[in-house]
C-alpha cells in the first residue's frame, strides 16, 4: 500500500476580498492581514514532510505559497496557470452585485477542464509515478505530501465535482461549503500496489479548515466563489 495527502490552500485575503471586489485573474496582491494568515497557515503546517508543491502563478497565491515554503526550503514550488482561479471576464475590478453582463467569463466547462488537466497530470500522475516503481511500502503514518496552493472559485469548484463523481469520499462530518482564506483542505489516498493505481479514490479529511485562523476575523463570503457556484450544475 502507498499512500498520499494533498493538502489544497486557499489564499491569503486581499483588499478586493474586503471591499467584495471580483478578482478572478487579476493579479491582486495579499493585503497586511493575507500576509499574517499566510504566516499562520504557514506555522500550522510546518511539520508535513511535503514532497511537492504547486501553486496558481497569480501572486496573491504564489505568496501564500512562498511563505509556507519557508518551513521547507528542499522543497521546489512550481507555478501553474491551470491553478489560477476562474476568469470572470468583464466582471473583474466589479464590486460584488454587479449587474453588468460577462460573455468573455471562463465557463464552468472549461474550469473544470483546466483543473482536471492539472490534476490528471500532476497528482494522479505522480501517485501513479510512485506506485508503479519498485519501492517500500509506506507507513500509515508517513504518506508523501503534496501542497497545491489556489483560489476559493477553483478549489470549491474541484473539491464538489471530486465528490460528486465519487473520486473522493468526504468522512462524516465534512461538509464542502465556502472555500475561506487560506483554509486548508485534506485528500488522503491509499493505493494497494497490486492494482497498479488504477482505482484512485481519496478520502476528504478536512474542507477548508481555518483552525489556526481562531482568534482573527475571516471574511466569509468570496464573491468569485459565489459567481463560480451560481455556473455549477
Amino acid at each position: 500500500m502507498t499512500f498520499f495527502r494533498l493538502y489544497i490552500v486557499r489564499h491569503g485575503e486581499t483588499d478586493w476580498n474586503i471591499t467584495r471586489r471580483i478578482q478572478g485573474q487579476k493579479d491582486v496582491p495579499l493585503n497586511e492581514t493575507g500576509i499574517a494568515q499566510a504566516a499562520l497557515v504557514a506555522q500550522a503546517l510546518k511539520e508535513v514532510p511535503f514532497v511537492k508543491a504547486y501553486t496558481s502563478d497569480l501572486q496573491r497565491a504564489s505568496k501564500t505559497a512562498e511563505i509556507i515554503l519557508r518551513y521547507h526550503p528542499c522543497v521546489i514550488l512550481e507555478k501553474d496557470e491551470a491553478l489560477r482561479e476562474v476568469y470572470m471576464g468583464e466582471l473583474e475590478g466589479e464590486f460584488g452585485g454587479s449587474s453588468k453582463s460577462a460573455p468573455s467569463k471562463e465557463t464552468t466547462e472549461a474550469l473544470m477542464r483546466r483543473w482536471q488537466s492539472w490534476y490528471s497530470r500532476s497528482i494522479i500522475g505522480y501517485m501513479l509515478s510512485k506506485v508503479k516503481k519498485d519501492i517500500p511500502e509506506s507507513g500509515i503514518g508517513d504518506p508523501e505530501c503534496i501542497l497545491a496552493v489556489s483560489h476559493g472559485g477553483l478549489i470549491s469548484n474541484m473539491v464538489r465535482v471530486l465528490v460528486a463523481n465519487a473520486a473522493i469520499l468526504p468522512v462524516q462530518g465534512v461538509v464542502v461549503g465556502r472555500c475561506l482564506n487560506t483554509g486548508v483542505s485534506i485528500i488522503d489516498y491509499s493505493i494497494p500496489r497490486q492494482n497498479q493505481g488504477r482505482y484512485l479514490k481519496g478520502t476528504l479529511v478536512r474542507y477548508s479548515d481555518v483552525t489556526h485562523l481562531a482568534r482573527t476575523k475571516v471574511v466569509e463570503e468570496n464573491v468569485d466563489e459565489r459567481i463560480c457556484d451560481q455556473t455549477i450544475p
